[in-house]
């Protein structure tokens, strides 16, 4: 697990979910394109019974545009969660039968504030029920260390906001 998928990791269990990594599953086609894929998180929260699949996209130094979308190599990347190989997946793991049962969540770095409306119709267009900048997740875990600075969890990408934190620097 990369640290962009701990951090949201964390983020998501700071809202109760329980969270799974990495649910690879196999995509069909020809030679070139077919092979194994995977979502990056999981996530089930027990008391509302809510159901997650998220992919996170957060190229931190990219803001993403409409190009992002067009372009055949990134909106793959942007939008392989809503592939049925990828929805048959997260069904069966989820034991859900159908699509509606869960939501699709996309992280990405930030999104173009002029193209803002725009890239959000397409996200959803295309089955993504929730467009999600890394920038939300960071505040609202830094709000959660500022509340309480000393985390259960020892991630080390906690630990290290959790120092920035107490050392004045967010």
């Amino acid at each position: 697990m990369d640290v962009n998928e701990e951090i949201v990791q964390a983020w998501l269990q700071e809202q109760g979910f329980l969270v799974r990594g990495r649910l690879k599953f196999k995509v069909k086609g020809n030679r070139k394109s077919a092979g194994w894929s995977d979502i990056d998180l999981i996530a089930h929260r027990l008391h509302d019974g809510k159901k997650i699949a998220v992919d996170i996209s957060a190229w931190m130094t990219e803001t993403i545009t409409l190009s992002y979308l067009k372009d055949a190599t990134t909106s793959y990347r942007l939008f392989k969660i809503t592939f049925p190989e990828a929805r048959n997946a997260i069904k069966e793991y989820l034991g859900v039968r159908f699509d509606g049962q869960y939501e699709t969540w996309l992280v990405v770095s930030k999104i173009s504030l002029k193209q803002r409306d725009e890239v959000l119709r397409i996200c959803h267009e295309k089955g993504i029920d929730r467009v999600i900048e890394f920038k939300e997740i960071m505040s609202g875990l830094i709000d959660k260390i500022k509340e309480n600075p000393n985390p259960v969890r020892e991630e080390e990408s906690l630990q290290t906001i959790r120092n920035l934190v107490l050392c004045g620097l967010l």
